[in-house]
């Protein structure tokens, strides 16, 4: 692509500017709807401002930025290493967002969600660039930049963007030291702020202001236009010969869409009310006088004051002044056309009575007319900036990243994703969930019944991934899976509980559990030497129960009037046997050993192998 001059880009700009002011001058206006720029009811008459645009268009931008994002690659029944590819994809995408987020704090912006949630809801219209970028290591940082739509240019192409450009003030301190340029270069007045434009085409991104690169022609390296633009809402550009120009106004509207002229007239019936309070604090005197000129000195609703009159004079009260009988159904016409083309009282808490369920639903689709849009409008910007980054990363052209963040179940990942992973992943779905008020349960109970019975309706994966809108549900699964097998197994669940206690430092109770393991796999050890070599299984040994004694240890059976009678009966005790009176038998006692000589063998003693096998029978006696 051929090189482009300052003045060319400059140009290009004004002519889109001229193009699409209408729309420009919408977003001005709006903006001071939203700055709450006080009403003027005219001189010497108190004016009344409402809080109303901005507190609508700050619950609708909260909700926005509170909103829960699913970055998710829906599962298809792919292999499973083409699933493990998705799933890294969605996180280096979720992290590649938490990386921008830390680049704009850095450079004292809002997160990325918080700019594009405000400018949707307040402009209308998304912008910005998205741009992977060497440093001077060669390392790969992640530029994601929302841009204001009120300074951005564009031209659109068969397919896709042609050029963009964001114009923006910088004053010339800050033009030197950005782009190495001596404050004495910019012009004879250096203490105005002067216009700088980013310019971006298919090839090649440019820096200029007035007639000078400031930055001079650098390859980006995307196949295309490395910016974003998207508006708000389902109108298309329309060509009316009775609007005019002014029709490209309505191509993508902001929040206050339906409620301009309401506040207008609210602001109206407001101060009216106002002024009327006011006088009735303190209302108009007639005074009275001979010439006409006499004017109080005093504030005759002071109290304890006191007014000198002359003769003929006179200070009489004008009287109330009183608002139309109509005036109170006007207001509440007005008040229910702002809420119908706004949001209803009762999302800021103002409920007079309790609402059923049913009531909470409908006012929930109401809701969602304005939020909707928006939300749309939110997944696209982040489609369209995913789309951009993965394809410059896929390129090859950059070095592996680490990124980090939460994935969709809270669970903190941290992993370098090389370009191929992201390159063989597929097109990811962006799903941003308000936080309104709901029946999560609903999908839970949708889920259940979706795996009972024997023969479930939908597998496990499928339920996990499309039902409940889970993030690698694989994952999930594995997970799932490996509580089970904790408890499956009696060592396993021993070995879980060691781990345990020694990871919070319990080794002596540990040791307990240690060899019931040990034992436990011993006798699985020997169960399966049993089975493999056909051993009989060992008889059990006898067991006695607690509080019996050994055998022929018995004590006597003790009767309940005492001790039994001893031996036979008509035996008295002094006649009977020791044996009969119970009395051990006396261990015999051997022969005192011989008297021999140190080193004479026992007798009947073997002395020598030659003997023990004679006496077995394998050695022939001796002869003679």
């Amino acid at each position: 692509m051929a090189r482009r001059k300052a003045t060319e880009i400059i140009d290009m700009v004004e002519n889109h500017y001229t193009s699409t002011y209408p729309l420009r001058d919408r977003m001005e206006q709006d903006h001071k709807l939203y700055r709450l720029e006080p009403y003027d009811a005219g001189d010497g008459y108190r004016s009344y401002t409402s809080n109303e645009p901005q507190v609508m268009a700050d619950k609708i931008i909260s909700w926005l930025t509170s909103a829960e994002m699913v970055v998710r690659i829906p599962f298809s029944g792919n292999e499973r290493d083409q699933r493990d590819a998705d799933n890294q994809k969605e996180r280096f995408l979720t992290g590649i967002v938490r990386a921008a987020d830390e680049n704009l704090s850095m450079r004292l912006l809002p997160p990325l969600r918080d700019q594009l949630a405000w400018y949707t809801t307040l402009r209308g219209w998304y912008a910005g660039r998205a741009l992977l970028i060497k440093n001077d290591k060669g390392e790969t940082n992640i530029d994601i930049t929302p841009w204001d739509p009120l300074n951005t240019f564009w031209c659109e192409g068969d397919d896709g963007l042609d050029w963009a450009c964001y114009r923006i003030r910088k004053s010339p301190s800050e033009i030197a030291k950005q782009y190495k340029v001596k404050s004495g270069d910019l012009g004879e007045d250096t203490e105005e702020s002067i216009f700088v434009y980013d310019f971006y085409d298919r090839e090649d991104n440019y820096v200029v202001m007035q007639d000078r690169l400031l930055k001079k022609r650098t390859k980006h390296g995307y196949d295309g236009v490395p910016c974003f633009v998207g508006m708000v809402g389902s109108a298309p550009l329309v060509q009316s010969d009775e609007v005019g120009t002014d029709a490209i106004a309505d191509f993508g509207e902001s929040v206050f869409k339906h409620n301009r002229e309401n506040f207008e007239n609210n602001n109206f019936m407001m101060s009216t009310m106002l002024e009327l309070t006011a006088r009735s604090r303190k209302q108009g005197l007639k005074v009275k006088s001979r010439d006409g000129t006499k004017s109080l000195e005093e504030d005759p609703y002071q109290e304890g004051s006191e007014i000198s009159l002359a003769q003929g004079e006179e200070v009489e009260p004008l009287g109330m002044l009183e608002m139309a009988k109509e005036s109170g159904a006007f207001m509440g016409l007005v008040s229910s056309e702002v809420q119908r083309g706004g949001l209803p009282y009762s999302i800021y808490g103002e409920l007079q009575f309790q609402l059923s369920g049913y009531a909470i639903n409908t006012l929930r689709q109401g809701i969602e007319t304005v939020l909707s849009p928006r939300i749309q409008a939110l997944e696209r910007a982040y489609k369209q900036i995913f789309n951009i980054i993965s394809e410059q990363y896929g390129s090859g052209k950059f070095k592996s990243v680490e990124v980090s963040g939460r994935d969709r179940e809270r669970m903190y990942f941290s992993a370098e994703i090389s370009p191929d992973i992201v390159k063989k992943g597929g097109d990811p779905e962006v799903s941003i969930m308000s936080q309104l008020p709901q029946d999560d349960m609903s999908k839970m109970s949708m889920a259940q019944i979706a795996r009972e019975g024997e023969v479930p309706l939908l597998p496990d994966i499928f339920i996990r991934d499309m039902i409940l809108g889970l993030q690698d549900a694989d994952q999930l699964d594995d997970v799932i899976k490996e509580q089970i097998a904790e408890k499956a197994l009696p060592e396993a669940s021993l070995w879980s509980l060691l781990a345990s206690l020694e990871n919070r430092g319990r080794g002596d109770l540990a040791q307990f559990y240690y060899g019931e393991l040990m034992r436990l796999m011993m006798e699985k050890a020997s169960q399966t030497r049993r089975t493999m070599t056909g051993e009989p299984e060992p008889q059990p040994q006898p067991q006695m129960q607690p509080g019996m004694a050994p055998p022929m240890m018995a004590p006597p059976m003790m009767g309940p009037m005492g001790p039994p009678p001893v031996g036979p009966p008509g035996l008295p005790p002094e006649v009977m046997p020791n044996a009969a009176m119970g009395v051990p038998p006396v261990t015999p006692v051997g022969p005192p050993p011989m008297m021999v000589a140190p080193g004479t063998p026992r007798p009947g003693a073997i002395v020598n192998d030659e003997e023990r096998m004679r006496r077995m029978g394998l050695v022939p006696p001796r002869e003679g």
